[in-house]
């Protein structure tokens, strides 16, 4: 009679002693990307307390005026009038408590394969991230300063084919210059959707995108996220970059965010952190993991931000 083989092929005794193997960890969907945060470089300095909101005053420069009356010959006899300082402009930084908390069973931890607790960690340190990016665009959408795709004079009237083009950077760059804005090394940051990048990265003619500038063997200069230099921008990525269907017929239209120093400022009484709960219940079978941060952000330079509007091409696909 023919050979019986006992195989994982022919099944048999292999049906129940061979089983499907798995991964003991999780593999979390990958949403790690630069925030805004990053450029946030104004904070209250000498704070005289803890109240909950700080006001932050500006000092100008003496201006045009000025310059025009100094600019007279001196009498060798008569002293010179005193011009008085410019008046400080406040500005308000109001903090608030954030946070956010998972809780597991003690069942869970004992049933599951995974290392749960480290999965939660996980999960709470990448959604605190969003929520402070999140925060930080809330304040950028406030600036006035807005430049948008084929010179439209509302985002009501941006339509499907008004896409951002190298132009549109270097109004921006130029507007900053002109404010006397600070930049970073000789650089200005522009924080930008993928789906703008492409549409930049597409045109084609002259002045149009070229290869950025690459770093050499310096990797330490790169920020997170970005991926080159062109016409005096920094530009990073954040596929959350904010958007809204606001535009002509409901189109969607992207904001993108050029800055230099000092546009949002922060105040900061408690860092967000990740907060390991005592575990209460009476049969102590519940762990919370959280995060919670005492923080808050407002615009403090306008003139420090500039907003581009526009719709891609890459909306739909």
């Amino acid at each position: 009679m023919a050979n019986e083989f006992t195989s994982i092929l022919t099944g048999g005794l292999s049906d129940n002693t061979v089983k499907t193997m798995y991964d003991f960890a999780f593999g979390l969907v990958y949403y790690e990307v630069p925030t805004y945060r990053a450029w946030v470089d104004k904070r209250p300095a000498e704070v005289n307390g803890p109240g909950q909101s700080v006001v932050l005053n500006k000092q100008d420069w003496l201006g045009d005026a000025a310059v025009t009356a100094m600019k007279t010959p001196l009498n060798e006899e008569s002293d010179v009038d005193s011009t008085a300082l410019p008046a400080t402009v406040p500005v308000t930084l109001t903090v608030n408590e954030y946070g956010g908390a998972v809780t597991r069973s003690k069942k869970l931890r004992y049933f599951s394969f995974a290392e749960i607790d480290r999965v939660a960690a996980r999960s709470v340190a990448q959604v605190a991230a969003r929520v402070l990016d999140s925060l930080v665009q809330d304040v950028l959408v406030t600036g006035s300063n807005v430049i948008r795709a084929s010179a439209r004079s509302t985002t009501g009237a941006v339509t499907s084919t008004d896409y951002l083009v190298a132009s549109d950077f270097r109004k921006a760059v130029t507007k900053l210059r002109n404010s006397n804005v600070p930049d970073w090394g000789g650089y200005y940051a522009a924080g930008v959707h993928p789906n703008v990048i492409h549409d930049l990265r597409e045109e084609t003619g002259s002045g149009s995108w070229r290869v950025p500038s690459e770093y050499g063997t310096d990797q330490g200069n790169i920020w997170r996220g970005e991926f080159g230099e062109f016409e005096g921008l920094r530009f990073v990525q954040n596929n959350l970059t904010r958007t809204a269907d606001d535009g002509d017929s409901s189109e969607t239209v992207y904001r993108t965010f050029v800055q230099g120093r000092e546009a949002v400022a922060e105040r900061v009484v408690e860092e967000p952190n990740t907060v390991i709960s005592p575990v209460t219940d009476k049969l102590m079978r519940f762990r919370t993991i959280g995060w919670y941060g005492i923080t808050g952000f407002a615009l403090y330079r306008d003139e420090s931000l500039v907003r581009l509007e526009s719709a891609s091409s890459m909306t739909d696909i």
